[in-house]
């Protein structure tokens, strides 16, 4: 099944691939005498992916035919190791809250969710309306793309106005909340269980490994099934998105990309995040030009 779930994806990733990766962003890592399996583990471990997570996925790409090429083999094991969830799953459900820490880009990424879903039936609501930067970035959201938004200020607010909207997709920004801020945590399940809606963690791309490990691990009780990272074309290592998606067994599905909000959610399956491992370490781009980003 993986086999094939990599199989299917490979019509999609290379104008993706290029967008995200910034040859300036990239690092030389010389090919290992011992092989690509040898040379698998110097790229993860110079994108500072925990040794743990770096030896489990050595042993599977390890196990796949040694005539595929690398970056396949490193996406069945992504696949098997990482959990990952089709975009349609998040673009489908009614409600979607998003949380995260401070300046993770709450914000931006419900703006870019709200313009993916398209102005029809879709409601924006701030349940930050305390923060002016958010607001106005929202409201220059609305208005650009005539997107209703509404303001929630608690857990009670957010649910008459989920409950009253008659919209078929509701997105919903909170307050960027610190993953040891107890009061902070529990106002976040108040308004995720006022509104009935799907939580998204998200987290930026540039958080170190064990950073977004932890934070994952304390945002558990909050139920998040997925995990959004942003800034994804922004960084060179990848060991913080990976490790926070396999410390909190959280799937990983879109990425945002670029600060505009008009566009920049990115589709992210195994096949495409293999690439750029590699890429980011080589700054090669030895792919065919056979897809179109999402």
């Amino acid at each position: 099944m993986i086999r094939r779930l990599i199989s299917s994806q490979r019509l999609v990733e290379d104008a993706a691939t290029t967008e995200l990766m910034n040859p300036a962003l990239t690092m030389a890592i010389p090919s290992s005498p011992g092989g690509d399996i040898a040379f698998l583990t110097d790229v993860l471990e110079a994108h500072h992916l925990p040794a743990q997570l770096t030896e489990r996925l050595v042993a599977s790409a390890a196990k796949s035919p040694s005539r595929h090429a690398l970056a396949e083999r490193l996406g069945v094991a992504l696949a098997a190791e990482i959990p990952f969830a089709p975009l349609d799953d998040l673009l489908h459900a009614s409600a979607l809250l998003l949380f995260g820490p401070p300046g993770a880009g709450k914000t931006t990424l419900a703006a870019k969710i709200a313009a993916r879903l398209g102005e029809a039936n879709t409601l924006l609501i701030n349940a930050d309306p305390d923060r002016a930067g958010g607001s106005a970035q929202l409201e220059e959201c609305a208005a650009t793309f005539g997107t209703p938004l509404a303001i929630a200020a608690d857990a009670a607010a957010l649910g008459e106005r989920a409950a009253a909207c008659g919209a078929r997709h509701t997105v919903i920004d909170t307050k960027g909340t610190a993953p040891n801020d107890a009061a902070g945590c529990a106002a976040l399940a108040a308004l995720i269980a006022a509104s009935g809606a799907t939580p998204l963690l998200v987290l930026p791309a540039d958080s170190a490994a064990e950073e977004a490990a932890a934070m994952a691990h304390s945002f558990a009780p909050l139920g998040a099934r997925m995990l959004l990272p942003t800034r994804l074309d922004l960084v060179r290592r990848l060991g913080g998105v990976l490790s926070a998606a396999d410390a909190g067994r959280r799937a990983l599905a879109a990425a945002g990309v670029t600060p505009q909000f008009a566009y920049g959610l990115r589709l992210l399956t195994p096949l495409l995040l293999a690439r750029l491992l590699l890429a980011g370490t080589t700054g090669a781009m030895p792919l065919a030009a056979d897809a179109m980003p999402v």
